[in-house]
């Protein structure tokens, strides 16, 4: 008996030590920008969800899927940029701590005590992260095609050279947007076959505060910290016991089989379904499938719920 009852006591320590401190937090954090979809047309109690981008996205990508998940839930949903994309801050690191981080300091902001979060890729690592670092605040997470497990290839190898290309990108010449966006894609030829990352791609070109034309994205930042983008930081055994859903693309091989039993090791709910004749961008590739099995994993996610080590069997 009083060994069962110090090995409980020890499965509490591990769970409660993870939680971080939010006065900590938003020390190191920058203000990211945001767009609450459908705001004031709900009145749940239920925590929002939140979407995050991948790597060269941005929070308008996210908004028609938003949308719908808002109206079928009920439920607030926040579209984001991370940090070093779209409208937020440039800064000169991009590790997925500083992600967490800069995510706790705007549930502080907007007065969220719990959340659901959805990420794809990049910003599916980040909402993994997040939960790590302070599991309470986080009612469940769904990550679309990306493991924290296996190094990720497809931003080892083929996003630095795809950064190097937009870094090389001459833009004196067209004075308009969309003119520039053309004379991007000419120079950009050959670099991908992926149509749905080239027009993200293209996506990031904007007008610069003093009226020039240039990418959305911190370039520089990106390429140095690529190294961080496509692993995972060791968090010195920390779990997450909420409900975990991995929704991986069946043509992709961003998310292993063969990762789930070291999935389970810090996210021990954590489940893996490959939806058919997707690749890496699923809700692009099948949106009916991929909004009804977020949808119905999302509505197990309950205001307040507590996530506590499994008990013991007597």
């Amino acid at each position: 008996m009083e060994r069962r009852f110090h090995s409980i006591v020890s499965q509490y320590y591990i769970l409660f030590k993870q939680v971080t401190p939010v006065q900590r937090i938003c020390t190191r954090s920058v203000v990211l920008s945001y767009k609450v979809l459908g705001e004031g047309s709900t009145e749940s109690e239920e925590p929002p969800i939140f979407l995050f981008h991948g790597l060269l996205g941005g929070k308008r990508q996210w908004e028609g899927i938003g949308k719908i998940i808002l109206n079928v839930t009920k439920r607030s949903v926040v579209a984001v940029d991370l940090r070093n994309h779209g409208d937020s801050p440039h800064v000169n690191s991009h590790k997925y701590e500083d992600h967490a981080e800069d995510i706790l300091h705007l549930f502080q902001k907007l007065g969220v005590k719990q959340a659901s979060l959805i990420g794809h890729s990049m910003g599916g690592k980040a909402a993994m992260c997040l939960a790590l670092m302070a599991p309470l605040r986080i009612a469940g997470v769904l990550v679309v095609d990306i493991s924290p497990v296996s190094t990720s290839k497809h931003y080892r190898d083929e996003f630095p050279k795809i950064l190097a290309a937009m870094k090389a990108v001459n833009f004196k010449n067209p004075k308009k947007i969309y003119p520039a966006r053309s004379e991007a894609k000419k120079q950009l030829k050959g670099l991908t076959t992926d149509d749905h990352l080239m027009t993200a791609i293209l996506d990031n070109i904007k007008y610069k505060t003093n009226s020039t034309i240039g990418w959305r994205v911190n370039i520089d930042v990106l390429l140095n910290d690529i190294k961080y983008i496509a692993g995972f930081p060791n968090l010195k055994g920390k779990r997450y016991f909420g409900p975990t859903l991995l929704l991986g693309g069946q043509l992709s091989d961003l998310i292993p089989p063969d990762d789930l039993i070291h999935i389970r090791a810090m996210f021990p709910k954590a489940v893996i379904t490959y939806i058919q004749k997707t690749r890496h961008n699923v809700h692009i590739d099948d949106p009916r499938s991929f909004l009804e099995l977020a949808i119905a994993f999302i509505r197990t996610h309950h205001y307040k719920q507590q996530f506590k080590p499994p008990t013991l069997s007597k």
